[in-house]
């Protein structure tokens, strides 16, 4: 299947690396990798635009927030919470999952702006 090529914006995402299945995660832990990312992407408010997350019904990392079903999930204080000062520790390519190239996660951004959702892994109810 052809995919074409990620606009600007997607190939400088700083989640364009990461599996999909951490940037559609739906829990915060798995999630862990794009939210370090979108800490330090160079254009979240470029994604956040293209997503539209509240009217989307997205699930996922997108402008730095975890998304379930269109609405921002809070995020949940953790023992220690006051070491990292100023948001999460920068993204450290070694502990994430392993990447895909740029224009897998375009096709899955495509997706969801195209009105479609990826696959979930089975039984996550909320």
């Amino acid at each position: 299947m052809f995919q074409p090529d990620p606009t600007p914006w997607q190939a400088a995402a700083a989640c364009a690396g990461l599996s999909p299945a951490v940037v559609f995660a739906r829990r915060e832990r798995q999630a862990a990798p794009a939210l370090r990312a979108c800490a330090v992407c160079p254009v979240a408010r470029e994604c956040e635009a293209a997503v539209a997350p509240a009217e989307s019904w997205f699930d996922g990392v997108c402008a730095g927030r975890l998304w379930r079903n269109g609405r921002p999930v809070k995020p949940r204080p953790r023992a220690g919470a006051g070491r990292h000062e100023g948001g999460p520790a920068p993204l450290d390519a070694r502990n994430g999952p392993a990447p895909l190239d740029a224009r897998s996660v375009a096709a899955q951004l495509d997706a969801v702006l195209a009105g479609g959702l990826p696959a979930r892994a089975g039984g996550d109810r909320d």
